[in-house]
């Protein structure tokens, strides 16, 4: 792999980055070979992707049910991860109680906690109620304007704000993927185009998916240097037909039958 992945961090932009999927077998040795190529700096995260739809009680020791995806920027300090949509779960989360104009919102608290930091002082807020001394994660002027906005709900002691949905940008990517589809779902989407399964260990396109949207703009080129069955090249034009995105992909495989 080191010659092909020597060249892929020569076409990497200093933006980009590259996700490089194996399994527990060769993990470790490729996390090495990374570090070597790309740099230890670069590193990004590992993400954990579960692979298998069920269990396999034929396993001797454990039922393999995972796959990882390692991924390095090319330049970890001009790299930004984008934010994934709002889950329905998390959508649910929202309520509107009060009947707010503004939607429906969370409850979250403005006190620090733990090794969370924070500022320590009084506040009073606009209907005169004082709280304290003590350590907020605001500012006493963002707090305070807060509290002239509408935003805060006061329950005893306790101070929480007003998070409206209309203000979550998106969801941070977590490092363990297990709604992604699996490689049973991948082997239906090839029998489903080819009336058979015509490749031994297709990914399947929600999972390429996820990566694109994570480390791809409107108007990127994706290289893919073991194209198999050319997954990738489906997933980006679902994307560009999702978003109106106008990625192109570049897909490069050894010559097979």
């Amino acid at each position: 792999m080191y010659p092909g992945l020597y060249l892929a961090k020569k076409v990497l932009k200093e933006t980009g980055v590259i996700f490089v999927s194996i399994d527990d077998n060769e993990q470790a040795n490729l996390k090495l070979l990374m570090d070597e190529v790309f740099g230890e700096g670069s590193f990004v995260e590992e993400i954990i992707w579960k692979r298998k739809r069920g269990r396999d009680n034929s396993a001797k020791w454990f039922s393999k049910s995972h796959e990882y995806a390692i991924v390095y920027a090319r330049n970890k300090n001009k790299f930004n991860v984008n934010l994934l949509e709002i889950d329905e779960g998390t959508k649910k989360a929202y309520k509107n109680p009060d009947n707010d104009s503004r939607g429906a919102y969370r409850m979250l608290g403005t006190w620090a906690r733990g090794t969370q930091g924070g500022v320590e002082y009084e506040f009073i807020d606009k209907q005169g109620q004082h709280f304290s001394k003590r350590k907020w994660l605001f500012s006493k002027e963002n707090l305070q304007k807060l509290d002239d906005d509408n935003k805060l709900i006061i329950r005893g002691n306790n101070i929480y704000r007003k998070m409206f949905i209309t203000e979550n940008k998106g969801s941070v990517p977590e490092s363990i993927w297990s709604d992604v589809s699996n490689t049973a779902n991948a082997s239906d989407e090839i029998k489903a185009l080819f009336g058979n399964i015509l490749f031994d260990t297709p990914k399947p396109t929600p999972y390429i998916k996820r990566l694109l949207k994570i480390g791809t703009g409107l108007d990127s080129t994706i290289l893919d240097f073991f194209a198999g069955s050319s997954t990738t090249a489906d997933a980006v034009m679902q994307l560009n037909a999702e978003d109106g995105g106008n990625r192109q992909y570049i897909m490069c495989t050894l010559p097979e039958p």
